[in-house]
């Protein structure tokens, strides 16, 4: 495994660096929008941690998923994959450092995306507003970080079960969007059954409900869905297509 000659070959190129680029702008950007904006529209003036946090991964749940498709797929699909096989002899060596690759360049992301928030959340609650908060740090963890990493796992099974950067995409973007939705729908209907299907699809709620402790073994039904199924038929096919 050379998980470093991977995130050295993705960061090096320039579509990488201008995503890069973007995202750190669109961190600084979110990050600040929530935590400036707090003091100006709550009443007692000060700002909060979990919100600027909440802010956070709007854009965070779009970025995980460009870069960990990009790393994990982008290969099969510009077709340079031949050479590195031919360079790193070994699929399996090659999957698990392109793998650690990508969960070490999203860890690294998602350090600077937090501190980023926290020092914007200080900056608007004990210089422009009345007070930072950062009591509720708790529920960053529970519930904002565990759905990042639910967004992390689910791009990774995506991006191994497809090997395309098109259809990795097109499946970690849009699949969640769609769940949401459904869910949104299945409320409206007020159908227990329809509920029951869209929750077993719902990596999301079940990543935040095991994280705080509340979960059970239904919440273990997205993950064997989602993440197993597909990350092991990833890892079959990584093994048996053919290249060229």
């Amino acid at each position: 495994m050379r998980p470093v000659l991977d995130i050295r070959a993705h960061l090096d190129t320039r579509s990488a660096a201008i995503l890069m680029a973007i995202s750190l702008l669109l961190i600084v950007a979110f990050a600040a929008l929530g935590g400036f904006v707090q003091p100006a529209v709550l009443e007692d003036g000060t700002s909060h941690i979990d919100f600027t946090g909440f802010v956070l991964t709007l854009p965070l749940s779009l970025i995980i998923p460009v870069i960990t498709v990009m790393i994990t797929a982008g290969e099969w699909s510009d077709g340079s994959i031949q050479n590195t096989f031919l360079q790193r002899p070994g699929r399996l060596g090659v999957l698990g450092s392109k793998v650690i690759a990508a969960i070490v360049v999203v860890a690294a992301l998602l350090v600077v995306s937090f501190a980023a928030g926290a020092l914007a959340t200080w900056i608007g609650g004990d210089l422009i507003g009345n007070g930072a908060v950062f009591d509720s740090l708790e529920t960053v963890f529970t519930t904002q970080l565990a759905s990042l990493a639910a967004t992390l796992l689910f791009s990774l099974a995506m991006g191994l079960a497809l090997q395309s950067t098109v259809l990795g995409l097109l499946a970690a973007i849009g699949f969640p969007f769609v769940i949401a939705t459904a869910t949104g729908i299945a409320a409206i209907t007020g159908s227990e059954t329809v509920m029951d299907i869209v929750s077993a699809l719902d990596l999301d709620t079940a990543a935040t409900t095991l994280a705080d402790g509340s979960g059970g073994a239904f919440e273990l039904i997205p993950i064997a869905l989602l993440l197993v199924l597909p990350g092991a038929y990833g890892i079959w096919r990584w093994n048996h297509r053919e290249v060229g």
